[in-house]
């Protein structure tokens, strides 16, 4: 099979691919024009000498001598000017009739030999060499290019027959019989090289244009999904929304969030979650037919469309992902945002959809969200946020409060929570939790808590000099802070510069950060542990997962969360669930301190049931480090 193979490709009877094919044709569509172009011009000067000759010089050949090779002269001209003519017009795409060209060229190679025959014999006659027999061949089968087997077919054959016809009418000498087998041999290898090195080329070129087409697919598109990148869909949606038949107010840029798809790559593997991704791209290409769609992240995609039947199609797209066999709970979340100009960065569209989309995550009964004017101030207050927040730390905007922690027996003050706070010169004082879900958002949340870390220990560190008794402050931090930081070092390296106790900083830890497979979590609190810092566990029961955390992990304290002292009077259950979880805690050798107190009668409960320590606004709301030591000096506080 291998040496069949080997013949079949030596012959040129492979079967090529489009773009060889494609190459060959180009090639000898521009030979022809060169090829023809020669023959017009000689063909023209054989006429115009012929007639000069006979009439003016002193060629005296016969009327029929004359009329023969003259007929054979313009023949050759009209099939070489016919050639030229299609070859270009093949070659400027104005004609694009593969077969009528092929039929062309090869009528121009059988007159064009034929021609050369005809006129070689007659010289052989004379006694002359066969030169323009030699001079067709070369012009037919080496500037243009044919597969082998039928060089080889049409040179034996046209030779053969010249041989044949030449040895009947004067048998031929030894030398004329090696000059002509030499010629054809010649030719022949030329042809064959030529063929060779055209394939070669063509093949080469055909990887260098994969290659190319590779790459620029890897530029415009998504490696898991196959559809467009961000990249690319910024660029095609800034020029469809600037072109000039384009309605912005049919425009509508559309945000979509599989929800759970974090927990089926869990399970199944990410070969599966891709798998489902690319499906889900497909569907799309299908449902929004002739939109611009893009993988954005994750298992997040966006759309730029026309606002038809939108929502049609988005439920079209739910059930789509229902039907899905998984035993996990898929579902989707889509934000849409309308343009108000032609000009508007998609960037910023898309940002504004997402908004949107995120708006509506919590709630499971809504699947879609349009941006309005809420949104739209929700959203420059983020971007503000976002876009001010290096100055709101150099200029101190940024402060840290602190809220009193009491001791449940003796009600005196036993500790300190840190609290950041945003005071903002256009704002005024911004919610923590606009400023603190944005930073969460745009990850950013780091460098504002390892600032309240630096305050809180510039603020230890001032209050040493003053004489006062140290309380131990604890510290909150977010999830993202042990993603972004080495935690225990960048907080150690804070304690060091201000020559501070580790005694004095208590470390808390929200119940919802925490799960059981999150290694590297583990580790910094591990480390945290053996370097003698206090844990502490806050918003214990505002999750799914408290008891499974109390498990996994090792805490000095439980911070209950203050929903269980909503409606606190009427609610019996709430009662028995607080005194459970303080047993709880003691049998596992945790302190327990109650977060949201405020009124005597929930005070006096948790102290009754064995709850250590108290927070709430019974003892005092967050304030200013000035405004806690004026406290403490006028007697409000005692520690």
């Amino acid at each position: 099979m291998g040496r069949f193979d080997s013949l079949k490709n030596f012959l040129g009877i492979e079967t090529f691919t489009k773009y060889t094919r494609e190459y060959f044709d180009k090639s000898n569509i521009r030979s022809s024009l060169y090829v023809s172009s020669v023959v017009i011009i000689l063909e023209i000067w054989m006429i115009v000498s012929t007639l000069f000759l006979q009439f003016f010089g002193d060629l005296n050949r016969s009327k029929q001598w004359l009329i023969t090779h003259l007929g054979c002269y313009v023949l050759l001209l009209i099939s070489a000017c016919i050639l030229f003519t299609y070859s270009l017009l093949h070659h400027k795409k104005i004609v694009q009739n593969h077969k009528a060209w092929l039929a062309i060229r090869f009528v121009f190679s059988i007159i064009a030999i034929g021609f050369g025959i005809y006129i070689s014999f007659m010289d052989y006659l004379k006694g002359e060499q066969f030169i323009t027999l030699m001079t067709m061949t070369i012009f037919v089968f080496c500037f243009t290019v044919w597969r082998p087997i039928y060089t080889i077919l049409f040179l034996f054959l046209s030779y053969g027959f010249f041989f044949i016809i030449c040895n009947h009418a004067n048998p031929a000498t030894y030398a004329t019989k090696v000059n002509l087998t030499i010629v054809l041999i010649t030719i022949t290898i030329s042809a064959i090289n030529a063929y060779t090195q055209k394939l070669n080329e063509a093949k080469k070129d055909e990887r260098l244009e994969q290659a190319h087409d590779i790459l620029l697919k890897l530029s415009i598109s998504d490696e898991v999904t196959g559809i467009a990148n961000m990249n690319y869909f910024r660029g095609q949606a800034l020029k469809k929304m600037q072109e000039k038949d384009t309605d912005i107010k049919n425009m509508i840029y559309l945000f979509l969030d599989i929800e759970n798809f974090k927990t089926l790559n869990q399970k199944y593997g990410f070969w599966e979650g891709n798998s489902f991704l690319k499906n889900i791209a497909d569907f799309l290409n299908t449902l929004f037919e002739s939109s611009l769609i893009a993988h954005f992240s994750n298992d997040n995609f966006v759309i730029l469309t026309e606002d038809i039947d939108v929502k049609e199609k988005i439920n079209e797209l739910c059930k789509k992902i229902s039907d899905f066999k998984y035993d996990i709970k898929l579902g989707l979340k889509v934000g849409a945002y309308k343009p108000e100009s032609n000009d508007e960065l998609p960037l910023i569209a898309c940002d504004h959809a997402r908004y949107a989309c995120n708006t509506i995550k919590k709630n499971y009964n809504i699947t879609y969200c349009e941006y309005d004017k809420t949104m739209a101030q929700n959203f420059q207050k983020k971007q503000y946020i976002i876009n001010n927040f290096d100055q709101a730390i150099d200029n101190e905007h940024i402060k840290v409060f602190y809220q009193p922690l009491v001791d449940a027996k003796t009600g005196k003050v036993c500790g300190l929570e840190a609290l950041s706070r945003w005071d903002d010169p256009t704002y005024g004082f911004l919610p923590p939790g606009d400023f603190i879900e944005t930073l969460e958002e745009y990850h950013q949340i780091h460098r504002l808590d390892m600032y309240v870390v630096d305050r809180v220990c510039r603020d230890i560190n001032e209050s040493k000099p003053k004489g006062r008794k140290l309380l131990p402050i604890s510290l909150n931090f977010s999830r993202m802070d042990f993603d972004s930081l080495n935690l225990a070092k960048e907080v150690g390296d804070c304690l060091k510069k201000y020559n501070i106790d580790k005694n004095a900083i208590h470390i808390e830890i929200t119940e919802s950060t925490l799960s059981e497979d999150d290694d590297k979590l583990k580790e910094e609190l591990k480390s945290f542990r053996s370097q003698g810092y206090a844990l502490w566990l806050d918003d214990f029961g505002s999750g799914y997962s408290g008891l499974n955390v109390l498990k996994e992990y090792d805490f000095d304290l439980i911070k209950i969360d203050m929903k269980f002292l909503s409606n606190f009077n009427g609610n019996l259950k709430a009662r028995q669930i607080l005194k459970n979880v303080i047993n709880l805690a003691k049998d596992l050798g945790m302190q327990t301190l109650t977060e949201g107190v405020e009124t005597q009668e929930a005070c006096d409960f948790l102290r009754e049931n064995g709850c250590e320590k108290l927070q709430g606004y019974l003892f005092g709301k967050p304030m200013s480090k000035e405004d806690f030591e004026s406290k403490l000096d006028d007697g409000t506080y005692t520690i």
